[in-house]
């Protein structure tokens, strides 16, 4: 499968991450360097907004940019951690509008419970606080998160991505010593599944290291020059 050179890359960052986060930033000048169309999707947009967010509202959000920006050609979608869900999932309800996944260390299996002990907090002092605090890198320091996240996951439940039927072709990059996101969960998505490929790393969740590598697999993945 080749990219055409007018074909659309849309990127998602991580959970506490931004547009110009190292991997963002450093896909995007490959991708342009030759000739790929690459845009990064910025889904929050300041505290206020993080604050209040919702997987729910992210995911109808996503939708009607794509929509708006690209309703009659597929895209690929390249996510990175919370951003690798985000895509993941839109992917499993959309998959008519995607042309490819490239998922970096995915959260495919985020949880109310996961975010909670990640954030090492509780349900019951989230709730009673109202919000927990995370430390965002884009924002530049700890900011709050509302109790309203996790009511509506607990809500609007994350979909069980089936290896058997996943309908999209997907490339992953995982870490073996990832910390964050166990490499088990993109393990067990790609597992005796054809249409999805699993490179497993000798390095962390950031991945930063291995850039050049994950860059080489994509260039020979999609034949790009």
């Amino acid at each position: 499968m080749k990219i055409e050179k007018t074909m659309q890359v849309i990127y998602l960052y991580g959970f506490a991450s931004g547009p110009l986060s190292n991997k963002a930033q450093f896909f995007k000048r490959k991708f342009e360097s030759v000739g790929v169309n690459f845009q990064i999707y910025d889904y929050v947009l300041n505290p206020h907004e993080f604050r209040d967010m919702k997987l729910s509202e992210l995911q109808s959000n996503l939708h009607e940019y794509l929509s708006a920006n690209f309703p009659n050609e597929k895209v690929i979608l390249m996510g990175s951690s919370f951003g690798g869900l985000l895509v993941t999932w839109y992917a499993h309800l959309h998959p008519e509008k995607i042309d490819q996944l490239i998922l970096i260390a995915p959260a495919l299996q985020f949880s109310a419970e996961f975010i909670t002990e990640t954030l090492d907090t509780s349900f019951q002092e989230w709730e009673l606080k109202g919000e927990t605090e995370v430390e965002h890198y884009r924002f530049g320091g700890s900011i709050p998160l509302n109790y309203s996240f996790i009511k509506d996951i607990k809500q609007n439940p994350i979909p069980t991505f089936s290896r058997d039927d996943f309908p999209v072709s997907t490339i992953i990059f995982h870490g073996e010593n990832d910390q964050v996101v166990p490499h088990s969960w993109s393990i067990s998505l790609a597992h005796a599944n054809p249409r999805v490929d699993t490179y497993i790393m000798k390095g962390d969740h950031q991945l930063l290291n291995h850039r050049i590598n994950m860059w080489n697999e994509i260039v020979s993945k999609f034949k790009l020059k």
